[in-house]
């Protein structure tokens, strides 16, 4: 059994709190990507993978301050273009070298559909080359492992400072983020626990609302830090169909804000009541099940709860990663047959 200390995805979360706190201080084009993003008569947030769950979870901030958004991952974005005259899209591409990206970004151009990129210091786009239609917001350094973290977080942080320049303090405050990500941090040693009882079994992680976005990276983690068996859905889809699969050895992490509460507590007392282990991540305002594994957050307003509420999901998939000796910080390429096929399907 290793220790999640041992991979190079741990000093990354570590550092979330300072590399937030970096992006929402930085001197960048914050307002001109907020004033192009006001001027559209629609917004498309766009990414892929962890990309996604950040566009979709800017597209809830980008709609709490005012503007009419949608999420798109880029492949869909590409491959049924729905932009039409007057949009705006604002795109999440880490690296800039993952192919869709590269093609939503080139199609965005090619029709003169403005774009606000968020992407990392010295991302592998050439910037030069592209026209003032395209707004450049940067992030942080090289995600270290194939489990991005750090990226994530300041990625969805970017946006929460485009939506408060749209609309100022429509998501509450958020100066409060790097002290949200801190505390979430501290949840290390109930984490750690948590991943000891959870040694075997599936996993389903629920979020309702911008929370959604907190299950899909839980989701993609544990399933690419620890390769544990996880699915994810919103609670009252998950509900009314999937539900009827659960067994009592799976393992439920539930995501909560305070708008979701009432409803999402009764299913995931519904999960506990069938026999299955419940972790509850949720400021300390809302109350899980009983019995559940209490893992609490500040209490920020939903669409920044999910910011720090992936920091719980990143700990728990480097733990369940430690404790079954899987290298979690490069994406399964130590198996020989995972990193043939792969090579021939780009990224």
């Amino acid at each position: 059994m290793g220790s999640i200390t041992d991979y190079r995805l741990y000093p990354a979360i570590q550092a979330q709190p300072s590399e937030c706190a970096k992006v929402l201080s930085s001197a960048q084009p914050f307002d001109q990507a907020a004033s192009l993003l006001s001027g559209a008569t629609r917004v498309w947030t766009v990414g892929i993978g962890t990309s996604f769950n950040a566009a979709n979870a800017a597209a809830w901030m980008l709609r709490a301050a005012g503007l009419e958004t949608r999420a798109l991952t880029s492949s869909e974005f590409v491959l049924y273009p729905s932009a039409a005259d007057g949009d705006a899209v604002l795109l999440f591409a880490h690296t800039g070298r993952k192919t869709y990206s590269g093609h939503a970004l080139a199609l965005c151009v090619e029709r003169g559909i403005p774009v606000v990129l968020i992407t990392k210091v010295e991302t592998e786009f050439d910037l030069d080359a592209l026209p003032e239609t395209v707004t450049v917001l940067h992030t942080t350094t090289q995600d270290p492992s194939a489990m991005y973290t750090v990226s994530h977080t300041a990625a969805m942080s970017a946006a929460a400072r485009i939506a408060d320049a749209v609309s100022p303090g429509s998501l509450g405050d958020i100066g409060a983020i790097p002290s949200a990500l801190q505390s979430a941090l501290e949840l290390k040693d109930d984490v750690r626990d948590l991943a000891a009882e959870w040694a075997s079994g599936a996993i389903i992680a629920l979020g309702g609302g911008p929370l959604l976005a907190a299950a899909e990276e839980a989701h993609i983690k544990i399933a690419e830090g620890s390769r544990r068996a996880i699915r994810h859905q919103e609670p009252e889809s998950f509900l009314h169909g999937p539900a009827v699969q659960i067994v009592e050895s799976d393992n439920v992490l539930a995501f909560c804000d305070t708008t979701s509460a009432d409803r999402t507590r009764a299913i995931a007392q519904f999960t506990a009541d069938m026999g299955c282990a419940v972790a509850w991540i949720a400021p300390q305002s809302v109350a899980g099940p009983d019995p559940s594994r209490q893992l609490t957050l500040p209490g920020l307003s939903p669409e920044l709860l999910v910011i720090p509420a992936v920091v719980p999901a990143q700990l728990l998939a480097g733990h369940l990663a430690a404790n079954d000796d899987i290298n979690a910080d490069d994406f399964r390429t130590d198996v020989p047959t995972f990193r043939t096929a792969l090579s021939k399907l780009p990224l």
